[in-house]
């Protein structure tokens, strides 16, 4: 689990967080949602230690990282899994060595094990038969199971994704976000998701943070968003570009 109280965020004079409080649960997919330049990619750099909080905590199983307690940010980097928006896998490489490049820097143990381990991630995302091949070489949904293999190979207790269904057609994201909860049940991970993809929203959103102007406007799942008493939160829905399937779930 992991607990924020009053996280703000300044960038120069401009407050982009605003004292936001919020829970993400073990074991559930926690989604944050917002508008573009809502703040919500802010609030997930400042949960991965690349932005630092200017006030506010932020406790992962009540270690703190915020503050005196800065340092504990080192050893909770060994603990997270992240799949960045582009994926961000190393074209030089071949997928195998990429989704080994965690256990590189922060495993001892042989190459073999290694290997061994790198592999079965690729077998728990559906990719048997790519390990040889380069980034270049796979579709976009298939870079996004590799991001998500290399994310997991540590067996992270958090897992944080970045927009994980960008540019992805629709049934590949469908398999994304199966992919995701299937592993947070699994692992027993706090999984934190980044989103604007309301197709996500219905069918993994245990938990969902919707972000408006940097403050925390509505907090709940998603069985509960159509009764959210927030206008804001309802203009964002049913403005979205996904307000078919809005719609689509209200008939």
């Amino acid at each position: 689990m992991i607990e924020i109280k009053g996280v703000t965020k300044y960038f120069d004079a401009k407050k982009v967080l605003h004292e936001v409080d919020a829970t993400f649960e073990q074991g559930k997919v926690n989604l944050i949602i917002g508008k573009s330049g809502s703040g919500k990619t802010v609030l997930l750099k400042t949960l991965i230690g690349l932005l630092p909080a200017d006030a506010g905590t932020i406790a992962f199983d009540g270690r703190e990282i915020t503050g005196d307690n800065a340092r504990n940010m080192k050893e909770i980097r060994k603990e997270m899994g992240v799949v960045f928006q582009g994926g961000a896998l190393f074209d030089s490489l071949p997928v195998l060595e990429n989704v080994m490049f965690p256990l590189d820097l922060f495993s001892r143990a042989d190459e073999a094990w290694k290997r061994e381990r790198a592999l079965a991630c690729l077998h728990r995302v559906d990719l048997d038969n790519v390990s040889h091949l380069h980034p270049a070489e796979l579709s976009g949904g298939m870079k996004k199971r590799v991001a998500i293999a290399r994310a997991i190979v540590l067996q992270p207790r958090y897992l944080f994704c970045d927009e994980p269904n960008s540019g992805l057609d629709p049934l590949t994201a469908i398999v994304i976000d199966n992919l995701l909860s299937s592993i947070t049940r699994e692992y027993g991970m706090t999984t934190v998701i980044n989103t604007h993809d309301m197709n996500s929203v219905f069918e993994t959103g245990e938990n969902i943070i919707f972000i408006h102007d940097g403050r925390k406007e509505w907090e709940g799942d998603r069985e509960a968003i159509f009764h959210a008493a927030s206008p804001a939160l309802n203009e964002f829905l049913f403005t979205s570009k996904f307000n078919r399937t809005i719609k689509e779930h209200l008939s």
